[in-house]
C-alpha cells in the first residue's frame, strides 16, 4: 500500500512540475516570433583563375569582333581586355557576393568611338561595389553604374 501511495505521490509531483512547461505563454505573443524564419542565402565562391568574355553590356549585346574580358587570379588581381586596351586592378569578391575594385591600370590606345564606349561601360560596371552571380553558367555583374553579362572563355 505504501509503495502504490508513494508511486501516486511521485507521479502527481512529476505532473505538477511538468505542467508549467505545457502552459500557455504569459503576456502578449509576437506574431513574428511564431513565423518560420528563412535560412540565410548560401554564399557562392567567385570562380577565380577563369577568363570571362563580355557578351552583354547594360542589357545590349556586344557587337561581334569586340573582345572584352575579365579574370580574377588567385592573388585577387583582376585583369583583362576592354576591346581596345588591356587593364588590371586589385579586384576581389567580398561578403554578399559583391566585388571591390582598386584603381585601374589601363593602356592608352585610342580606338573607334563605339569600342571606346564599350570600354567605358565595361569598366564602369565594375566600379561601386557591384554584385555578381553565376546564372546558367554565365557571370552576371550588376552595379550602380551598369551591368555586364559574361560567358566563360578558354
Amino acid at each position: 500500500m505504501r509503495k502504490s501511495l508513494l508511486a501516486l505521490v511521485v507521479a502527481a509531483l512529476a505532473l505538477g512540475l511538468a505542467a508549467p512547461a505545457f502552459a500557455a505563454p504569459k503576456g502578449p505573443v509576437n506574431e513574428e516570433d511564431e513565423k518560420p524564419k528563412p535560412l540565410p542565402p548560401l554564399q557562392k565562391n567567385f570562380p577565380l583563375d577563369q577568363t570571362w568574355s563580355l557578351k552583354e553590356l547594360n542589357g545590349k549585346p556586344v557587337p561581334s569582333g569586340v573582345d572584352a574580358s575579365l579574370k580574377i587570379d588567385g592573388n585577387l588581381r583582376g585583369s583583362g581586355y576592354t576591346g581596345c586596351n588591356s587593364w588590371s586592378a586589385t579586384l576581389y569578391p567580398v561578403k554578399d557576393q559583391h566585388l571591390m575594385v582598386g584603381p585601374f591600370a589601363l593602356t592608352k590606345k585610342q580606338c573607334a568611338k563605339d569600342v571606346m564606349q564599350i570600354e567605358v561601360g565595361f569598366l564602369s560596371a565594375l566600379v561601386g561595389s557591384p554584385t555578381w552571380d553565376l546564372v546558367n553558367g554565365e557571370l552576371v555583374i550588376k552595379g550602380p553604374r551598369g551591368s555586364a553579362r559574361l560567358a566563360r572563355s578558354l
